[in-house]
């Protein structure tokens, strides 16, 4: 399966989505991921691209629809919020952006679930990273422990845990023939955590329910002494959809090109299945030389 490239890169200076396409065929990529990004999808002319491409659609990042969306819920996160009116809207848009993903070939779709609505989140957030490496002294400093911030979303969590599983439910109920891979997220008050997603994978043994794994968010929520970065495909590797490959500097910001940072990928290989689905998704700033010097690193290793 070739690597594919996330429109999460996009061509600044035009608005239209299949200029991003031709653009990442002219780079050599064989495949791509739809994902959220500025251009708009319209999918008759993604359609017609295709058409007279080799590019392939691999995968579909939600909320991947025609009309506009709320900013909150322009990637499916009200897919987890205790609302029944935003959840509803949420599942209904995920529907659409299913039914896209099978228009172009795609067989997933990646999904956002959302977050537990914690004040200040970001910057606590940044505390945990300096909590991360366990000194007392950075915890005398802030005058808290990680065990402290992380357990403000405790008892907050599992309203949010149980609308993601209501969600889920009702996809697969309502669709058919597209996997739905759950994404690892960067924020310490994202859904799920692993010990959710273990709990998800249970209560859904269809085989249209997966783990979709960020190189990129894994790395970070291990800096916060959260989970280990391997721990997710270690316990969750057999049903592993695909995976978002990017690289993580030394300041902690992602969606690097791989080679550009610090993330050993080697290591991850041994628990990916041959049929994952590989993606590139970098930020739209990096020259097209950056871009293809990432996937023949990759394809080196072996992805």
């Amino acid at each position: 399966m070739p690597i594919a490239l996330s429109t999460a890169w996009y061509v600044h200076d035009d608005p239209r989505l299949v200029t991003t396409l031709n653009a990442i065929e002219r780079m050599g990529f064989k495949a791509v991921e739809i994902g959220v990004s500025r251009p708009r999808f319209k999918l008759k002319k993604v359609q017609k691209f295709l058409k007279k491409s080799e590019l392939k659609v691999t995968s579909v990042h939600n909320l991947c629809v025609e009309g506009k969306v709320e900013p909150a819920n322009e990637r499916g996160d009200w897919l987890a919020s205790p609302d029944p009116e935003r959840r509803a809207q949420a599942v209904e848009l995920t529907l659409e952006t299913i039914e896209n993903a099978k228009a172009l070939g795609a067989g997933a779709v990646v999904l956002h679930m959302g977050s537990v609505p914690i004040e200040d989140r970001w910057d606590k957030q940044d505390m945990l990273y300096r909590l991360g490496g366990g000194s007392k002294a950075v915890a005398e400093e802030l005058g808290v422990t990680a065990a402290d911030v992380v357990a403000e979303r405790a008892p907050l969590a599992p309203a949010y845990f149980d609308a993601a599983c209501e969600s889920i439910g009702e996809l697969l109920e309502r669709s058919d023939g597209v996997r739905l891979g759950i994404e690892c997220r960067m924020g310490w008050h994202e859904v799920p955590d692993l010990a959710e997603l273990n709990e998800m994978l249970r209560r859904f043994p269809d085989p249209r329910v997966g783990y979709w794994h960020d190189v990129g968010h894994a790395v970070l929520r291990s800096a916060m002494g959260l989970e280990g970065q391997l721990e997710w495909l270690e316990r969750h590797g057999q049903r592993t959809v695909g995976i978002h490959i990017h690289d993580v500097n030394g300041r902690l910001r992602d969606h690097y090109p791989p080679g550009l940072g610090t993330v050993d990928f080697e290591r991850l290989l041994q628990w990916l299945p041959s049929d994952a689905i590989r993606v590139i998704e970098i930020g739209s700033r990096y020259i097209a030389e950056e871009v293809m010097m990432a996937r023949s690193l990759l394809e080196d290793m072996g992805f």
